[in-house]
């Protein structure tokens, strides 16, 4: 099992999120506004991980299960990271970045 933790980026910056040419650059100039979550553990590893808590934050048919794990935190999004075991990873606008 893999200890995973999502870090949510702070309103302020949710919309530039979206126009940031460089993502990673922009997520790791702005991390320390990030907004930290309850961690969690999850079975998968890795990128599969985060997809997995993407799904989990996003996914209405496991809104219970979200609950308990996750509580009422907003969905995961782009420029949001869920961090894995230690590692962090980006949500990109078409999968996960690792930086």
């Amino acid at each position: 099992m893999a200890k995973i933790t999502i870090k949510l980026a702070p309103h302020v910056l949710r919309l530039a999120v979206y126009g940031a040419g460089d993502l990673v650059s922009f997520v790791k100039t702005n991390a320390k506004a990030y907004e930290l979550t309850k961690s969690f553990h999850i079975y998968e590893a890795g990128k599969e991980a985060a997809e997995e808590a993407f799904d989990l934050t996003n996914n209405p048919a496991r809104q219970d299960e979200r609950l308990e794990r996750y509580g009422d935190h907003r969905s995961v999004s782009v420029g949001d990271i869920v961090e894995v075991e230690g590692i962090d990873y980006i949500c990109d606008h078409t999968g996960w970045v690792e930086i």
